[in-house]
């Protein structure tokens, strides 16, 4: 879970929800060590607090075999929780 307290993630600093979708960052900072409750999940996640960021790729090489062959139906992976390669 991303603590923004120091500083706010990249999309939200720009005050463009979601507009980095894909993007790949470096994240800069640290755990707190506490566990934070996330209503989305319903989970508890450790919280990462984070001081600063640095873009990497707005096309990063794709992690899932899926996005490698394009041709991936919805039904085909409905069932399937990808391992990255």
């Amino acid at each position: 879970m991303l603590n923004e307290k120091q500083k706010l993630a990249p999309d939200r600093e720009q005050l463009s929800f979601g507009s980095d979708n894909n993007y790949e960052y470096k994240l800069y900072g640290n755990f707190s060590g506490d566990n934070v409750y996330e209503p989305a999940s319903n989970g508890v996640y450790p919280e990462f607090v984070l001081k600063s960021y640095e873009l990497i790729s707005t096309n990063p090489t794709p992690i899932f075999k899926s996005q490698y062959r394009g041709t991936a139906q919805a039904a085909d992976l409905r069932y399937v929780i990808e391992k990255p390669e």
